[in-house]
Formats: C-alpha cells, structure tokens, sequence
C-alpha cells in the first residue's frame, strides 16, 4: 500500500518538471532563433554597406524575439512575486515597450 502511495507522490510531482524542462527547451529555440537572426542582420550589413532594408528586417525579427523572450522570463519572476507593485509595474513596463516599439517601426 505504501508503495502504491509512494509512486504517486512521484508520478505528481514529476508532471510539473516535465512542463518546465518543455517550456524551457521552447524559450531557448526562440533565443536561438533570436541570435541568428541578429547574426544574420549584422552579417548583411557588413556584407551589403547600402542595402540596408533586408539587414532591418532581419534585425527587427531578432529584436522582437529578444523582447519576447525578456517579458516571457520577467513575467515568470514576477509571479513568483508577492506584491501587486511588482505586477502592476511590470504590466506598465510591457506596455510602453510594445506602444513604442510599434511606433519606431511603423
């Protein structure tokens, strides 16, 4: 009896590491994503001095990826966070990024 106890004690505890560790393996192919295609955007503009429109597209794609990525991994902190000013500030922080992100591009 104890045993069967046991193992669903572990089987449950189990299922909350396994969707971290796939969260994470998602969070690191996007920053890997990410990085090349900052690499490629400054390979571009070393490579081509005057056609500078595939280099910003490749560079925005990678900017954005980047500032994802950055408010995946705050929000997470933030979480785990007790206070309400953590949450607050942070929603306000996400806000300005992405209004002034869009009005730079666009």
């Amino acid at each position: 009896m104890e045993e069967k106890e046991l193992k669903k004690i572990e089987s449950a505890s189990s299922k909350p590491k396994q969707k971290s560790l796939a969260a994470n393996k998602i969070l690191s192919f996007c920053a890997y994503i990410g990085i090349a295609c900052i690499a490629i955007a400054l390979l571009l503009s070393a490579c081509f001095k005057g056609n500078t429109n595939v280099e910003n597209v490749f560079r925005s794609i990678g900017e954005v990826i980047a500032y994802i990525l950055a408010m995946i991994l705050a929000f997470y902190w933030v979480r785990s966070r007790k206070h309400i000013a953590w949450l607050v500030c942070y929603i306000i922080f996400v806000v300005t990024i992405v209004v002034l992100y869009i009005l730079v591009v666009i």
